[in-house]
């Protein structure tokens, strides 16, 4: 006769065996006691996402402006400069935006743990 057999990977026997909660995360994380959900504020998180959001949203909206800007100037380029436009100048544009953005999103992290408890 067919026999079920329940397969399960290393990762989930390991999370089983430590006390993983209802929703799969792990109760107890490198021996720490479990935070209970009222040590945690929920507006505080709340508002520091819709920031990191429209941070988002912001630095994708420069993104597009400044590769419009570049497309716009590379078509009225003339000649080949076009082309050397648009293989050099993306990058630091790239870099800078990016770490612009990461700047901002560690300073919105940093409010937001300040603000807790």
């Amino acid at each position: 006769m067919n026999q079920r057999v329940r397969v399960t990977s290393p990762q989930t026997r390991l999370a089983q065996r430590r006390g993983a909660d209802a929703k799969g995360r792990l109760s107890h994380l490198a021996g720490r006691p479990p935070v209970p959900s009222s040590a945690i504020d929920l507006d505080a998180a709340e508002n520091a996402l819709r920031r990191q959001r429209r941070l988002a949203v912001t630095t994708a909206g420069a993104l597009l402006s400044a590769l419009a800007v570049l497309l716009t100037a590379a078509a009225l380029t003339p000649g080949h400069l076009g082309w050397i436009l648009l293989f050099f100048v993306p990058y630091p544009i790239l870099l800078a935006l990016a770490a612009l953005h990461v700047r901002r999103a560690e300073r919105i992290e940093d409010t937001h743990h300040g603000d807790g408890p």
